[in-house]
């Protein structure tokens, strides 16, 4: 199973020059649960990883890049599609940044979102792929509230095509 984890705000932002523009622990307590269940097994650009201080303990850190050099702590994926194909029957946490949300929907493999909503519009200039058309809601929680934030947490099924 293929899994998508993000917390976005109103638009869809994820980032802003670079960094989240928010800090929610509530939230960061949800991902670091959520992303050592099912496997362990995490997914993130490089780009977005060059932000963390380490590699995320207690899961195998997959960084997919064009560069071929080793980077500590984790292991290198240089073709995103073959390495779908070979997790594609295990679980798997996809990570961000951006472009790999976005590379990751457009293969089709995406199985579940897990997507935090703020209510907030933080001017991001890096977002969330729409996911609308492909997903459908299978549980919210109630609005929680922290740091002066107001989120949500949803998860989505990824649709699948009716047989007609």
């Amino acid at each position: 199973m293929i899994r998508l984890i993000v917390a976005a705000d109103q638009k869809r932002g994820i980032a802003k020059k670079g960094i989240q523009p928010w800090y929610i622990p509530e939230d960061e307590a949800y991902f670091g649960r959520q992303t050592k269940l099912h496997g362990a097994q995490v997914l993130v650009g490089s780009t977005t990883f060059k932000t963390f201080s380490e590699p995320l303990a207690e899961r195998t850190n997959y960084v997919l890049t064009r560069n071929t050099e080793p980077v500590e702590g984790a292991v290198v994926v240089n073709n995103l599609d073959a390495f779908l194909e070979d997790h594609n029957n295990q679980d798997l946490w996809v990570i961000g940044g951006a472009a790999v949300f976005e590379q990751v929907m457009q293969s089709g493999k995406a199985d579940e979102l897990y997507v935090t909503h703020i209510e907030a519009d933080f001017g991001c200039d890096q977002f969330f792929p729409a996911y609308e058309d492909a997903f459908v809601l299978r549980e919210q929680s109630e609005t929680r509230q922290q740091n002066g934030f107001r989120f949500s947490y949803a998860i989505y099924d990824k649709v699948e095509p009716s047989a007609t």
